[in-house]
């Protein structure tokens, strides 16, 4: 493969069709001209990661753990340098009023609201944009 990969924006990985439309709708929003690629598995995602690279992956946290082959594309595409947003549906969230970030991983509760979300990929987009600000941030 090349090393001049083509770059997109946003990838999420949602199996949910209703959830997987809203939230690339949000996505597109905010990262305006930067594609936006929906997937719907695991495949789809391994694909999307040896052909692209990548700004954030946006997964639900049960669909995250739910195989092998989701689990060690997201590692290797966080090693890359891909941002990982987790939207957190389980009894185990970092928390349930607000959005937390560490290092690239950003976690968001599946009761958040719009405007969290919004807020969150606005910010992974400017982490995107301009990297030294990721010491900062």
């Amino acid at each position: 493969m090349s090393a001049a990969q083509d770059s997109i924006g946003v990838v999420v990985l949602e199996p949910n069709k209703q959830l997987l439309d809203k939230i690339c709708v949000f996505a597109q929003k905010v990262w305006g001209q930067h594609e936006v690629l929906p997937r719907q598995t695991g495949k789809e995602l391994t694909l999307a990661a040896e052909n692209l690279n990548v700004g954030v992956v946006v997964v639900r946290a049960s669909f995250q753990r739910s195989s092998a082959l989701i689990q060690n594309t997201l590692l290797n595409m966080y090693a890359a340098g891909t941002q990982i947003l987790i939207i957190q549906d389980t009894p185990f969230r970092v928390s349930e009023t607000t959005w937390a970030s560490f290092a690239g991983l950003h976690f968001l509760s599946d009761k958040a609201t719009d405007e969290q979300l919004n807020d969150l990929l606005t910010m992974s987009l400017v982490r995107h944009c301009m990297p030294q600000f990721n010491k900062l941030i």
